[in-house]
């Protein structure tokens, strides 16, 4: 009896792990954000992809697809690269070697041939093109610029430092805490 329930707890485990469902909406989720309910699931043939919750596909297929951020999900044509797609399954932007998810309204991306940048949800691009970039964190985005160096970007898209030769050259104002 004993040989015959681990065989089906392992036959259920299997089961269990081929599931190809992923659901991005739910309260345990870091993705959970208030939108309506889909399901980014992978057919056995074409890849991933994204449908309604009456199962009806409202996306193209792709390689990869991140659960929404801010109303996009970034997107990986085996093909072309990285894209952002909405809430309707529709692409809206252009493709990128490199994307980042969307923070405070801008997704750092990184085009194939002049470097880092941000976009906005509907893909038109804050400011210049730079060589290194990190994402938004309250309201504030550390970019290295090709010539001058580094400094800090607010979401206008303005410079609010100087120059600086390093990363860390820039300190918190206080040290980081943790909220609980």
């Amino acid at each position: 009896m004993k040989p015959l329930l681990i065989l089906i707890s392992i036959l259920l485990g299997f089961l269990s792990i081929q599931a190809q469902y992923d659901y991005p909406y739910d309260s345990g989720n870091h993705y959970y954000d208030n939108t309506p309910r889909l399901i980014i699931q992978k057919s056995r043939i074409m890849g991933w992809y994204v449908s309604d919750i009456n199962g009806n596909r409202i996306s193209d297929y792709y390689e990869q697809i991140r659960p929404y951020r801010q109303g996009r999900a970034a997107a990986l044509d085996k093909i072309m690269g990285w894209c952002f797609i909405s809430l309707d399954g529709k692409r809206c932007t252009d493709y990128y070697l490199l994307v980042d998810d969307f923070h405070e309204g801008y997704a750092l991306v990184k085009d194939k041939i002049m470097g880092y940048c941000f976009i906005n949800r509907d893909g038109n691009r804050l400011g210049d093109y730079y060589e290194e970039a990190y994402p938004f964190h309250r309201g504030v985005a550390l970019v290295k610029d090709k010539i001058m160096g580094w400094y800090l970007l607010n979401t206008a898209g303005k410079r609010i430092s100087d120059y600086h030769d390093s990363p860390r050259d820039f300190q918190p104002t206080r040290p980081p805490h943790r909220p609980w």
